[in-house]
């Protein structure tokens, strides 16, 4: 979808103008909803007006409904997406590796916490700009990104092994000094 700029500006807009009206405005959600609703019922009320007047006959509504082909899409499409959910949840809990599961909670943990410092709207909002912006940059600049990382990864390599020289190591030595030694004598073979 970012790829189709007049639509990413649209949904960006849209949601920043969302974000506006509930964040700074202070407005409620519901009351929002409520007038959007009659916002819609009155456009189409005169809308169906002036058509009788203008056609003189009532607007045939025989193309406003939901094919059976499409509901069963949906139903289908939200029936796989929990699915792969469930086996993800499954997956991380009970068959991945202790660090995948540690990372998890961790994640969601941060997640946690952001939520404390911040209300729905505007994290969703957040998440709303992050991905529309976020492919079109790594598109541009993926090389860059790419070259920083694998910068930033032996540079971590680099801090871990000047770390485990100068206090994992003398850690261990102190534990391999206090701890009983217990030598096994050889029994000599004739």
């Amino acid at each position: 979808m970012w790829r189709r700029k007049r639509m990413s500006v649209g949904v960006v807009a849209a949601a920043t103008l969302f974000w506006v009206v509930m964040e700074v405005y202070r407005f409620n959600f519901l009351t929002v909803a409520s007038w959007t609703a009659m916002f819609l019922f009155s456009s189409l009320f005169a809308w169906a007006n002036i058509y009788r007047i203008i056609y003189k006959e009532d607007p045939s509504m025989s193309g406003l409904g939901i094919s059976e082909s499409t509901a069963n899409e949906m139903v289908k499409l939200i029936r796989e997406t929990s699915e792969e959910g469930l086996r993800w949840m499954f997956k991380v809990g009970a068959q991945s590796e202790w660090y995948v599961f540690a990372a998890t909670v961790v994640g969601l943990w941060i997640l946690s916490k952001i939520g404390e410092l911040t209300d729905l709207i505007t994290l969703v909002f957040i998440g709303t700009v992050v991905g529309m912006t976020l492919p079109v940059i790594w598109h541009k600049y993926d090389y860059k990104i790419r070259e920083y990382g694998k910068r930033l990864q032996m540079q971590s390599k680099r801090f871990y092994s000047m770390i485990d020289e100068r206090v994992l190591q003398k850690v261990k030595n102190k534990l391999n000094a206090n701890s009983p030694r217990v030598e096994i004598k050889e029994k000599k073979v004739e």
